[in-house]
């Protein structure tokens, strides 16, 4: 319930402050984010009772929203014209590299006594909110016109003709968010997001459960569960520069293919559970879509005019589709089991692909339509 309780309101919170970053001064808001999610997770350290948790979880998320996904794809669209998709893989690779720094010492803490988790609350709060503050008042900068400089373009180095053809290309202002919403293409999108969340989370949170189901020990289950993180590890490094090489469709193409295998290898292992080794390497490296595809597909899609409002407003599909993957697996294995579930969601990953075919299609519209971006 937490978890649904944060995923919804950090929605929420995207929508909001995607309003503010992009209107008001930057580095303000961002530091409003960071001491108000300081000052609610030191209050979590008092709570005591599980409704009290609800609402603290819900209210930090609203100022988490400004921290995580949403300013770093801001900030990498905006301070990156080529190599986008490189620049925001390493970034989220940030995220998987913290958890595996954090847990264990989170880990020890919470589990040191009675008062554990109060501690963890406050040293993981009270670390965060000083190295975010920090970094925000040195280093962040909303865009390479703040510091006289230029959005980096790899192809400057290239012939006159072909670097005008590739800025042109990269630098398409976009439309609004009133445009972008009202085109074919945000429906496309939203297809989009909701089948990426909806592989993210249907799959991956019922696995553990299936493993065990056909007869992996614990201990092996969590064995393949670590290396399947060393996967995504890669896969999100892979992902970044796949899309830059050989573009985001193709890539898609490829992740979508790894994804029904990954489903396949999960089907078959019912007979001969080796083969969930399988969905360890074909789903894992299929798995930089959530992360890189919502925001890199927004940008190319809509431009920058508006990014922060229109990618804001998908995410809350997004979050949407993952509240819906898990409960979806768990009906439809229910009545017709596993092997049903997990061909369900090979058909997901062709119509994933289907979907951004479509939106990359209705994007080429708009730029047709408006060459220079809306000025409107």
């Amino acid at each position: 319930m937490i978890n649904l309780i944060a995923a919804f309101t950090s929605a929420a919170g995207a929508i909001i402050i995607a309003g503010f970053y992009q209107k008001k001064n930057w580095k303000v808001c961002m530091l409003i984010c960071i001491i108000g999610s300081g000052i609610l997770f030191a209050l979590a350290s008092i709570c005591t009772a599980i409704w009290q948790f609800y609402i603290i979880f819900a209210i930090s998320n609203l100022f988490l929203a400004g921290l995580t996904q949403l300013p770093v794809s801001m900030l990498i669209t905006a301070w990156f014209e080529d190599k986008r998709s490189i620049a925001m893989s390493i970034a989220f690779c940030g995220s998987s590299i913290g958890t595996a720094i954090w847990s264990p010492i989170l880990s020890k803490m919470i589990a040191s006594g009675n008062d554990g988790y109060r501690y963890a609350f406050i040293f993981s709060g009270g670390v965060v909110t000083i190295a975010l503050v920090v970094l925000c008042v040195l280093f962040v900068k909303r865009s390479p016109q703040e510091c006289g400089q230029e959005p980096y373009r790899y192809n400057s180095f290239k012939k006159e003709k072909k670097k005008q053809e590739d800025q042109t290309e990269n630098t398409w202002i976009g439309v609004s968010k009133r445009t972008g919403t009202r085109s074919g293409a945000f429906g496309a999108m939203i297809g989009t997001v909701l089948l990426v969340g909806a592989l993210a989370s249907g799959v991956t949170t019922h696995v553990p459960n299936y493993l065990i189901s056909i007869g992996w020990t614990t201990q092996e289950a969590g064995y393949l569960l670590s290396i399947y993180s060393i996967v995504v590890l890669v896969s999100m490094l892979l992902g970044g520069f796949f899309m830059d090489k050989v573009g985001i469709s193709n890539t898609v193409l490829v992740a979508s293919t790894l994804v029904i295998l990954g489903m396949l290898s999960l089907a078959f292992s019912q007979a001969d559970k080796k083969f969930a080794w399988g969905y360890c390497v074909f789903f894992g490296l299929s798995m930089c879509l959530p992360r890189l595809l919502p925001s890199v597909l927004t940008s190319t899609v809509f431009g920058t005019k508006e990014y922060a409002g229109i990618y804001a407003f998908l995410n809350l599909f997004f979050l949407i589709g993952a509240a819906l993957g898990s409960v979806l697996t768990s009906i439809v294995q229910g009545i017709f089991g596993y092997q049903i579930t997990w061909v369900l969601y090979a058909v997901f990953a062709a119509m994933l692909y289907i979907c951004v075919k479509a939106a990359l299609a209705a994007g080429e519209k708009l730029r047709k339509k408006y060459p220079l971006g809306e000025t409107i």
